[in-house]
Order: C-alpha cells, then structure tokens, then sequence
C-alpha cells in the first residue's frame, strides 16, 4: 500500500510541475495549437469488461469457452495537455479465473492494478486535429503497481513494480460524452496465483477488455490561432532565412578580401593619375546579397565616399548593375541587375550628384565585371 500511495503522489508532483509551467504568460504553441490550462480537456471514465491471466491451464472446466476470462472494473481520470499528448491515471480491480482441463479445479485469483498511463492520439497526430472527428485511436504506456492473490487482511503481499501498453478506442457521443473500449495488457508477478496454475515464470501476462464511457468536463476543444499550413510556412521561411544569414556569414570573409584588394588598386591608381581641377577618375563597386537590390549600411557608405569626391566636379557618373551567372534566368538578372544601378543612382542623387550627370546601363550575368571571381562577388554596381 506505501508503494502505491508513493506513486500516486509523483504522477499528482508531476501534474503540479505541468501545470506550473503553462501558467506562464506566453503559451507554448505545438503545430499552430495553444497548449492549454491546468483544468481545461479533462475526462473522467468508468467502464467494466473481461480480463484473462495466461498461465499454466488447458482450456477450462470440459472445455467450456470462457471458463478461463474473469471480470474486470476501472475507472480513470485523463488530462490532455495537448491534441496529441496526455496523461491518465487509472485503477483496475477484477478477478482471474482459471481452470484447469484435468481436474475442473478452478482458481479465483483478485487482482489490483493502479497505474499511469502516457497517451498519444495516434488520430489527431496523423491527420491533423478535428473538433469534429467521431473515432480517436490512443494507444499508451503504462506503469503503476501490481497486487495478485491478496485477502482482506493482507493487501500488498504481493504488489510490485508493472508496466504494459494498450490501445484505447474513443467514440465520439455528444460535445462531452464519449464512449470508449480500452484494450490493454500488462505483467504482473506470478508468484501471488495458486502454484498449480504457474507457469515457472517471474512474470505473467494480463489481458484486459473493457467497454465504459468518459465524460469530458471544463473546456473541450482547442484553441487554434493560425493553421498548420501557416505554421508551417513560416518556420520554412525562418529556416530559409537560417541558410541564407549561413552562407552570407560563410562568405563574408571572401567579400572583406576582394573589397581589401579593390581598395589596393584603388590606391595604386590614384598615384599614377595626374590631378586635374575639374575631373576625377573614379571607380569602386558596391556588393549587394543573393536576390538583394537594396544598398547595404556598407554599401551606403561606399557610395556616399564616391558621391563626396566627385560631388564638386563635372565628372561624368556611369553606373553599371551586373548579376551572377550561377543563380536565376537571363531575364531574372537583367531585372535585379537593373534595379541595383537604379538604387545606386537615387542613392548617389540623394547625396547632391545632379542626375544629369548620371548614366545607367545594366547588364545582368552577360558581362561578369570578375570573370575569375566566386559568385557572390558579381552581385555587384560598378560606378565609373
């Protein structure tokens, strides 16, 4: 009986800890679907049926069907955390029969079992949750203690750890009432039945079919702000977002590089090319992302510097958009190639160039202004 009382007390700790942790401020979300509060989706079922011990017997008394199958009563209260996930607790009392072929001596064998119960609606996990839906399939795990062969004086001589599954069906009635047949098994020591019907084993296994009903009280559905669909379009998106930051991180390196060297003829450049008053021969190039046109705070930067040193000459502006050759149509990167030079040219009028100094042309992936460089490098405006 301690045993018993003890895991009752942990599956009640661990109900308490659930509870806790959905009071928080922001639900967790499954799938699009808001788990729900401590006192909301519960059921409580009573049902009766057969149970069977399979043991050392041949058949029953003149080989009568049924002389082996005892009767079996439970009841259960079952809390559902989620459309898919939920946890029962539930007391099985009945009575083995066995009865063996040679004698007709038969066996009444009491039995106990008190146990928790992790269910998993199969239904809603495969095809999505329905309030409407008329059958559930549920099947579980369950884990409790075990009691066999004990009289009215002595109730734990032979109680013990047990576990076993079985599948719970679920008819939909009415809004609250379901009507339920549980099939299930589980282990129980075999040291508490009468030795001749033992089997030689530790262990033996009951079979249990029971019919009942569950009342379900408190809030019935579920709360469901977006569709699956959504659901699953947004974390598509976020995890397309993912790569992209990846691969923009994993390449980083490569741009600073070329930007470095580009910076380095720059320089070279300006030394050999004699001052003038009224000119300036200028060039630099502005990178923008995989399926990008707007300017980056970089790019902003570089052009702004561009705009700065030719802002008070008549030097003539031709900006050049260009597009890689490895992603997108012909069409496609003309298009995004075009809308890069048009960006850096608002950008450039923005910041006091006269837009009749200004050309634009595009080129898409036609002309590669680095035909020996990687992919990201021609996503790029070259400003002459």
């Amino acid at each position: 009986m301690k045993k018993i009382l003890l895991s009752l007390c942990v599956a009640v700790l661990a109900c308490a800890a659930v509870s806790a942790q959905e009071t928080a401020t922001e639900k967790p979300r499954w799938k699009g679907v808001e788990t729900n509060k401590f006192w909301h989706n519960w059921e409580l079922s009573v049902g009766a049926g057969i149970s069977h011990l399979d043991m050392n017997t041949r058949g029953g008394e003149n080989g009568k069907v049924g002389a082996n199958t005892g009767w079996n009563i439970n009841g259960a209260a079952l809390k559902w955390f989620h459309p898919i996930v939920g946890a029962r607790v539930q007391v099985d009392l009945g009575e083995f029969m066995n009865v063996l072929a040679d004698d007709a001596t038969k066996f009444h064998t009491p039995y106990a079992y008190i146990h928790a119960d992790a269910m998993l609606n199969l239904s809603n996990w495969i095809s999505g949750y329905r309030e409407d839906r008329l059958y559930y399939a549920i099947p579980y795990l369950s884990f409790g203690y075990s009691a066999t062969g004990f009289s009215r004086s002595d109730l734990h001589s032979n109680s013990e750890f047990a576990a076993g599954i079985g599948l719970l069906n679920k008819f939909r009635v009415t809004e609250y009432l379901d009507v339920q047949l549980d099939l299930r098994t589980w282990v129980l020591p075999e040291d508490g039945v009468p030795a001749k019907i033992q089997g030689g084993g530790r262990f033996a296994p009951a079979l249990v079919g029971s019919v009942g009903v569950a009342y379900r009280f408190n809030k019935r559905d579920w709360n469901i702000p977006v569709s699956e669909a959504e659901v699953d379009g947004y974390l598509n998106a976020i995890d397309g977002l993912k790569k992209d930051l990846k691969y923009a991180n994993d390449n980083i390196n490569t741009v600073n590089d070329k930007c470095a060297e580009l910076e380095e003829e720059n320089a070279k450049l300006k030394k050999t090319v004699a001052p003038a008053p009224s000119t300036v021969n200028v060039e630099t190039v502005v990178f923008f992302g995989k399926n990008e046109y707007k300017l980056s705070a970089f790019g902003e930067a570089v052009v702004a510097k561009y705009a700065a040193a030719v802002k008070d000459t008549d030097h003539k502006v031709t900006i050049v958009g260009h597009a890689d050759n490895s992603t997108g149509t012909k069409e496609y990167n003309e298009k995004i190639s075009k809308k890069r030079a048009e960006a850096v040219k608002a950008f450039l009028v923005a910041n006091g160039i006269d837009e009749s100094r200004i050309e634009v042309k595009w080129e898409g992936a036609s002309a590669l202004p680095f035909a020996d460089g990687d992919a990201e490098v021609n996503r790029c405006v070259v400003i002459k």
